[in-house]
């Protein structure tokens, strides 16, 4: 109860500073229903909405549907597709290859990445965006049930730029509610070149289900 609450501390001082410091804040829930599989293969759903702290309007609304591989050797591939609609209604379609990787490392820590490219598709244009996210956390046991505490960084390379534009820096949890159900409070900030404001803080939470 007390790594439980150290935790919670964390949390809340950085979403503090996010509220004192940020032009860009945003609330991030997001939706990911998992159905059996097929020889392996997870079928995935999921909704992720950007809400403004200010306005509570919809700044970006996601949705996706998408194929998970089992893994082997640690390593699982995905591919989703994804309608992503604007505030200004502008309309995306997004085709996502991704690589997942898991590694132990010493003391009981995981090394998480995921390597993802976005082909997007918008004002009958495309282009590319890299994004390599690494985490690493480790297992806890509060109540019975085992959490996972977690750091992690994004880096963002965007075709549309030309250059490394984005990297966030993620402090959540993963925490169990049911057998088959998961929730990832979390809080981000972000520094993308490419928009203004540069600076950004995001506060949300990932609900991930399995049917």
């Amino acid at each position: 109860m007390h790594r439980i609450a150290v935790i919670s501390l964390g949390l809340a001082c950085v979403a503090t500073n996010a509220r004192a410091q940020a032009r860009l804040r945003e609330y991030r829930p997001e939706v990911i229903v998992t159905v059996p599989n097929v020889a392996g293969v997870d079928v995935k759903f999921l909704v992720d909405e950007r809400l403004d702290m200010s306005t509570h309007a919809t700044n970006e609304i996601i949705v996706g549907a998408g194929l998970q591989s089992p893994q082997f050797h640690r390593a699982s591939a995905a591919v989703e597709v994804r309608y992503v609609k604007a505030l200004n209604g502008a309309v995306e379609h997004r085709y996502v290859p991704t690589l997942y990787t898991n590694f132990a490392l010493p003391g009981g820590f995981d090394l998480r990445n995921r390597d993802r490219l976005d082909l997007r598709a918008a004002n009958g244009g495309w282009s590319r965006r890299y994004i390599n996210r690494s985490a690493i956390g480790h297992d806890v046991s509060v109540l019975d049930r085992a959490i996972f505490p977690y750091v992690q960084s994004d880096l963002y390379y965007d075709t549309r730029v030309g250059y490394l534009n984005r990297r966030d820096w993620t402090v959540g949890v993963r925490a169990p509610l049911t057998s088959g159900s998961s929730i990832d409070p979390f809080v981000a900030r972000s520094s993308d070149t490419s928009r203004l404001p540069h600076l950004g803080f995001t506060a949300g939470a990932v609900l991930r289900v399995t049917l």
